[in-house]
């Protein structure tokens, strides 16, 4: 699987996803290993710290354990059932989700002040 570059997530949560879906198909089952950072990383076409985000993610929402001897995938009803006592989004998912918000604001930003310095006149107001 590569990352999409027309979807808005960031890579990380796009490898997140895809192996959340993964486990709670039962295509990765509880107990066995989901692979190394560099297997990951060659299997996804990203950076090993990408990938390094993207288990910590579903460490997070407890879907995988890593141990000395690798990361190994949880049983998904157990890391629902945790989910759903907490009675909302964990803060785990609201730091996320400020921090794509936060990068989609800067990405803004930018573009603005391009945009900005482009319109006729701009160098001259600016002065």
């Amino acid at each position: 699987m590569t990352i999409s570059e027309d979807d808005p997530r960031q890579p990380f949560e796009q490898v997140a996803a895809s192996l959340r879906r993964e486990i709670e198909r039962g295509d990765i089952t509880p107990g066995q290993k989901v692979g190394s950072v560099r297997e990951l990383a060659a299997r996804f076409h990203v950076s090993p710290t990408t990938i390094q985000r993207a288990l910590r993610v579903l460490r997070d929402d407890e879907l995988l354990m890593t141990t000395g001897r690798g990361t190994f995938a949880r049983d998904p009803r157990q890391a629902n059932r945790v989910a759903t006592n907490a009675g909302g989004p964990s803060l785990t998912e609201v730091l996320r989700t400020l921090e794509h918000v936060t990068s989609q604001l800067s990405d803004l930003r930018s573009r603005v002040e391009r945009l900005e310095a482009e319109l006729p006149g701009a160098a001259t107001e600016n002065k």
